[in-house]
């Protein structure tokens, strides 16, 4: 952690009578005074601050990609499909909530063949785990699959909670 800056500065008060060296204020005698009926003056101190603070996420998100690319469109859906399931079915066994998971599919036709790409995204917690199901598909899809680096983050509750 790094350490805190303050900053402070006496506000004067108001009033139409200046000194040279103190705006707001005049002096009687041997003290100080403020214009109203020759009482002490009051002065207001003004603080403000910055800090830095650090925290580790709370959150990583994981991107994992399978895509196909055949002459035929059923077998490009199937071929995507399949590994679609394996990879839904690995992250509801280890207790991943679907709301914490977004399926997007794309399907097209480029030139001569038909391409399929889906894309999962899945928001984890736990990063024991989150590296557990990335070991477990590199090991068992190979290179049918690509996941993508984790994105680690702050959730706007952990971001409260600093604050």
């Amino acid at each position: 952690m790094t350490p805190s800056r303050v900053f402070a500065a006496l506000v004067p008060v108001n009033s139409n009578h200046w000194d040279e060296n103190e705006p707001g204020f005049f002096r009687t005698g041997t003290s100080w005074r403020s214009p109203e009926q020759g009482r002490p003056a009051s002065r207001e101190v003004q603080v403000t601050g910055t800090a830095e603070l650090s925290a580790a996420p709370d959150r990583a998100r994981v991107s994992v990609l399978v895509s196909s690319g055949k002459k035929e469109a059923g077998e490009a859906k199937n071929s995507v499909c399949r590994r679609l399931d394996y990879i839904l079915q690995v992250i509801r066994q280890q207790g991943i909530q679907e709301m914490n998971v977004t399926v997007t599919k794309d399907f097209r036709r480029i030139e001569n063949a038909y391409h399929m790409e889906a894309e999962v995204c899945v928001v984890f917690t736990d990063f024991e785990k989150m590296q557990n199901i990335c070991n477990l598909l590199v090991e068992k899809l190979t290179t049918s699959v690509t996941i993508n680096p984790p994105t680690f983050y702050h959730s706007a509750e952990a971001m409260e909670d600093l604050r």
